[in-house]
């Protein structure tokens, strides 16, 4: 899956929508859009993949597949 920085993420879970800010320790960095949200979260190439994949989030329109 490519992804990059602005790339947008909705949780199923959460009804939150998350952006990519950036990477850390070679992790992607994801900022809650919602600004009464400040938690960061933290993941994998391969756990975002597996989350799209489980439909537990969803890619927002616009983001390279």
């Amino acid at each position: 899956m490519n992804m990059k920085k602005g790339d947008q993420f909705y949780a199923t879970y959460s009804k939150q929508t998350y952006q990519i800010a950036g990477k850390w320790g070679g992790n992607w960095v994801l900022a809650p859009v919602n600004k009464d949200n400040d938690d960061c979260l933290i993941y994998m190439t391969e756990e975002i993949e597996e989350l799209v994949n489980n439909r537990k989030w969803l890619r927002e329109a616009g983001c390279a597949q």
